[in-house]
């Protein structure tokens, strides 16, 4: 040791130096990969230098595909109105034909099993046929366009297509090799028959949240339980998809929402700020806003504001926040330990999962409180009007003046979501419904003593017998509610959804059980379907897509 003393002491200023050297070409190093990022980033949104690094290459089959660097975001103005130019720029090159058409795979990059389709000698309506070996095959009718472009659907992911367009006389076959996807997901879902005689309806089911968010695109399956498209997102799941003339609305990031035209181009960009979205958001077509529940950045609780987006202006406005509305409710809630479902510790202490617009008027699902709750004048003067729940949950409260009698004999929702109002010309004034999935199950991290005797079968977070749709008969004028319809659902203890189609079916996802099926109005199964998944799905609607189809 002494004489490593005296060698470091004689030697010291050459040690400095080598460390100084070291420092400096350690952040000569840091800074040039800092430059080097800074001046990717700016080459990304150089519309210029995109202009340049996105092209289309035609494959051996005749059809165009994008070619791109990685890095390059579809989800810019930019790179939406370059690709349109560039369609644009191959439209002029050549005279295209039903025979001989322009065809693009998945140009704008929201639909990955999707191809742009282009011709200009019929003006009858499209026909279109999908032929798959080992799946059952795919048929769409598309209502005449002047333009003669069309977004086709419907092609299995890294399998040989035989594509089949008719036209008026005209009938032409094409061999289309569409990619695999990204995705680890079902390319076929496990198929189980129900004993209902009724048909399902038509449409296109659509998984919203498969494996929570890990693979969070949404991806659309047929009635046989096929793959027929992938709508692209980023790192968020969407929560429903919003129809409104020709165009999609759904949340692609859970601080943005797209507006999306027939053809799979991003038309508009709507930006929520300070806010992020949960659960749910629906469409105010009145006043031509959204509706969205949302987290506030920079607050201690989390799924208790609810705010508007004007879809011409884009503005933003804070309508609700729960703890003004339900203070009681808040105070009373107990931090759980540990994190929160989004990782980190703020109070979830309301959970609110679903909203239903009825005019100015918005119904909500609390499933931390197992709570259906009616608020009056949203937009301009919200309160609580009444509230659907056990008279247990408002104990140690003053609400219970906002309580709806219950009439007849059977267990309140417990642990519910998708809440929807439903009416029809059978009702009276002041009568209308509200369905839900009920989950049946007891759970409430915040309110770790209440008891749950008044909730008999209901289940825990991995156990439990069976969940139920729910709808009940709701009596403003004499402030009562009622079971009128309820037919059992596999268990999923969170995670789910009910919707009623247009003719009576009903559509339920199950996320916990890994399943999804199509019901008829009597609440018989038609058809269920089983799919893989590490943790599950978190809501499955069915959609026509009449902006693709009619």
């Amino acid at each position: 040791m002494k004489r490593i003393g005296q060698f470091f002491k004689k030697h010291w200023k050459k040690f400095l130096l080598a460390i100084i050297i070291i420092a400096v070409i350690a952040a000569i190093i840091y800074l040039s990969f800092r430059a080097y990022d800074r001046y990717r980033e700016n080459l990304l949104t150089d519309p210029a230098w995109i202009r340049e690094n996105v092209n289309f290459v035609e494959n051996d089959e005749g059809v165009y595909e994008v070619e791109k660097d990685e890095e390059i975001s579809i989800f810019s103005e930019d790179y939406q109105n370059i690709i349109e130019e560039k369609i644009d720029e191959l439209k002029d090159k050549a005279d295209y034909t039903l025979e001989d058409p322009l065809l693009i795979h998945n140009p704008f990059g929201t639909g990955s099993l999707s191809y742009y389709l282009y011709y200009t000698d019929s003006d009858e309506d499209l026909d279109y046929k999908i032929e798959t070996e080992g799946y059952s095959d795919f048929e769409q009718e598309i209502s005449h366009k002047d333009s003669n472009e069309y977004q086709l659907v419907g092609f299995v992911p890294g399998e040989t297509n035989t594509l089949t367009l008719t036209s008026g006389d005209e009938e032409h076959e094409f061999t289309i090799t569409t990619p695999k996807s990204e995705a680890d997901i079902d390319i076929q879902v496990e198929v189980v028959d129900g004993d209902s005689e009724e048909e399902l309806t038509d449409g296109l089911y659509a998984l919203l949240g498969h494996d929570k968010n890990y693979n969070s695109n949404i991806y659309l399956y047929d009635n046989d339980g096929v793959l027929r498209e992938e709508f692209v997102l980023d790192s968020y799941r969407a929560d429903r998809i919003i129809f409104d003339d020709d165009y999609m609305y759904y949340a692609y990031n859970k601080k943005g929402i797209i507006k999306v035209n027939d053809l799979g181009k991003i038309e508009e960009f709507y930006d929520l700020g300070k806010y992020s979205m949960h659960h749910d958001m629906v469409y105010d077509e009145d006043n031509n806003r959204f509706v969205i529940l949302v987290n506030e950045d920079g607050t201690d609780t989390i799924e208790d504001v609810i705010i508007t987006v004007d879809l011409e202006t884009k503005k933003i406005e804070k309508i609700v926040d729960m703890k003004d509305l339900l203070p009681e409710f808040y105070l009373n809630a107990v931090k759980p330990e540990g994190k929160n479902t989004y990782g980190g510790y703020e109070l979830d202490w309301i959970h609110l999962n679903s909203l239903s617009l009825i005019g100015d008027d918005i119904v909500l699902s609390s499933r931390e409180l197992s709570t259906i709750i009616y608020i009056s004048d949203a937009y301009t003067d919200p309160s609580v009007k009444y509230l659907l729940t056990d008279e247990s949950v408002t104990e140690d409260t003053s609400y219970g003046d906002l309580l709806y009698e219950k009439v007849g004999d059977f267990v309140p929702q417990a642990g519910q979501h998708s809440i929807t109002y439903y009416t029809d010309e059978t009702l009276e004034d002041g009568e209308y419904y509200l369905y839900m999935f009920n989950n049946n199950y007891q759970g409430a991290r915040t309110r770790p003593n209440f008891d749950w005797s008044n909730y008999p079968g209901t289940g825990t977070y991995n156990e439990g017998e069976t969940s139920y749709f729910y709808q009940y008969k709701v009596n403003e004028n004499d402030k009562t509610y009622e079971l009128v319809k309820s037919f059992e659902i596999p268990y999923s203890s969170i995670v789910s959804d009910v919707e009623i189609l247009d003719g009576g079916n009903i559509v339920a996802g199950s996320g916990k059980d890994n399943s999804y099926g199509e019901y008829d109005n009597d609440g018989n199964l038609i058809r269920q379907f089983n799919y893989n998944s590490k943790k599950y799905a978190y809501r499955v609607f069915k959609y026509e897509f009449n902006n693709l189809f009619d």
